[in-house]
């Protein structure tokens, strides 16, 4: 689960801070202060992959607890996208607050609809928050210019890892190992891109305390999509005998010939 790669405590911290309001005065003419935001955003996270909504195999304590504590949508759904995947197209939904087909047709002109104060971090810049970024971007504009502070602004997905594909190869040696940083991908860096942005989120509420003004972060995490690689020790949590297959689950497509795509696919 690579959306927990630090420590319980750090976990602990970034869940509690989710909505996190100020203390609330006493004093009846001061106004209601605003909340702090912090939006985790996890890449290619499947809905049943988190213990408290039904996987028993996989440990999620503080995902656990923000769902405890708030609320869970289970019949949520993308509109699609306009192309065969739907990265760019629910991200740019999502920052532009528009339907699928106005998303689209907006992509082509996101730097007025910056300058108008229209995206979503443009709002709540209105409204006296600070807004940070750090992780997947994957929008068409750049994220400098759209938050007050943008770090390791990371693209769709790392640089493709061919090691990690089209493999075990039959009475091959299989060479792949997902914790170690030669293969690249999340580990391009020298560091897993999760633990990077985590550390930057901390750094970033250690800041952030410091001021008065509220804060929007927008913390995106690229993992756990494909080439799905972690720490060693999230491996050792996860032997491969010991998890349980999916009842769907085929080591070949079927119908790769008969949809044209060939078994390259």
């Amino acid at each position: 689960m690579l959306l927990s790669l630090r420590d319980a405590a750090l976990w602990g911290l970034l869940a509690v801070c989710f909505i996190a309001s100020p203390a609330k005065s006493l004093h009846a003419a001061e106004p209601t202060p605003k909340p702090n935001i912090l939006f985790i955003f996890a890449d290619d996270q499947c809905f049943d992959t988190i213990h408290a909504l039904g996987n028993a195999e996989i440990e999620t304590p503080n995902l656990d607890r923000l769902a405890k504590q708030g609320t869970s949508f289970t019949h949520a759904y993308n509109m699609g996208g306009w192309n065969g995947a739907v990265c760019v197209a629910s991200r740019t939904m999502l920052n532009t607050g528009r339907y699928l087909w106005h998303a689209k047709a907006l992509e082509r002109n996101l730097k007025a609809e910056r300058d108008a104060g229209r995206l979503w971090s443009g709002y709540l810049k209105s409204a006296g928050y600070q807004t940070y970024l750090t992780g997947k971007w994957h929008v068409a504009i750049d994220a400098a210019t759209v938050f007050d502070a943008a770090q390791h602004v990371r693209p769709g997905m790392p640089k493709q890892t061919k090691a990690g594909y089209n493999r075990p190869i039959a009475g091959e040696a299989d060479t792949w190992s997902p914790s170690d940083p030669k293969f690249g991908g999340y580990w391009e860096g020298g560091r897993h891109w999760s633990e990077v942005v985590a550390d930057d989120a901390l750094a970033f509420l250690q800041t952030a305390r410091k001021s008065q003004q509220p804060f929007f972060m927008y913390v995106a995490f690229n993992a756990p999509h494909d080439p799905r690689q972690s720490p060693q020790s999230f491996v050792d949590k996860y032997p491969p005998e010991k998890i349980r297959v999916p009842e769907s689950f085929q080591p070949e497509y079927p119908y790769a010939e008969s949809i044209g795509s060939g078994r390259g696919l």
